[in-house]
């Protein structure tokens, strides 16, 4: 039984303490970049969370875009939700500058869960720099409003742009 102030030593090599995993819900708003900080010194998606945890953005959304993402300190989770052999959904709700045809939109795109007017919604398993946005530029729409609203079971809610919550693994997985 430990204390908490010896020096633990396996296999010739010392053992840290357990970090305590945390994780977060949060509205990116457009405008932040979804880095932990920026070479070019823009606000990024880091300035929400008021923590001494030394957290990490889980996936991406470009600056123009909105939406959920999940910081944590949990490496093996954040593998979990971007490696394409684990095949955890996200969902997109798009707007765009003209009533769609979802048939021009099938390329690239995993699956169209329901469209109405200029608004539809995707599903996606392996999101590619600005791929949406890419895709519906060639497919002849302009897109005004890009936002990600749910990663595996966990959905925005009730959430604001700028807003987070605590959240569980159980809560995504």
């Amino acid at each position: 039984k430990l204390n908490g102030d010896e020096n633990v030593i396996v296999d010739g090599k010392p053992v840290g303490k357990m970090e305590t995993k945390e994780y977060f819900a949060v509205y990116k708003p457009i405008g932040l970049v979804s880095t932990a900080s920026d070479e070019f010194g823009r606000e990024t998606v880091m300035t929400l969370i008021k923590t001494d945890k030394r957290l990490y953005p889980i996936g991406r959304l470009d600056k123009d875009s909105e939406g959920l993402m999940i910081l944590t300190n949990d490496g093996d989770l954040a593998l979990k939700l971007t490696h394409p052999k684990y095949h955890l959904e996200k969902e997109y709700e798009i707007t765009v500058n003209k009533n769609i045809i979802p048939a021009r939109l099938n390329v690239g795109i995993n699956r169209i869960i329901k469209s109405h007017n200029n608004m539809f919604w995707i599903v996606m398993y392996e999101g590619k720099k600005r791929q949406i946005r890419e895709i519906c530029w060639e497919a002849g729409y302009r897109v005004r409003r890009l936002a990600r609203v749910r990663i595996g079971k966990l959905t925005l809610g009730d959430l604001e742009p700028g807003q987070f919550k605590r959240i569980q693994i159980k809560d995504i997985i």
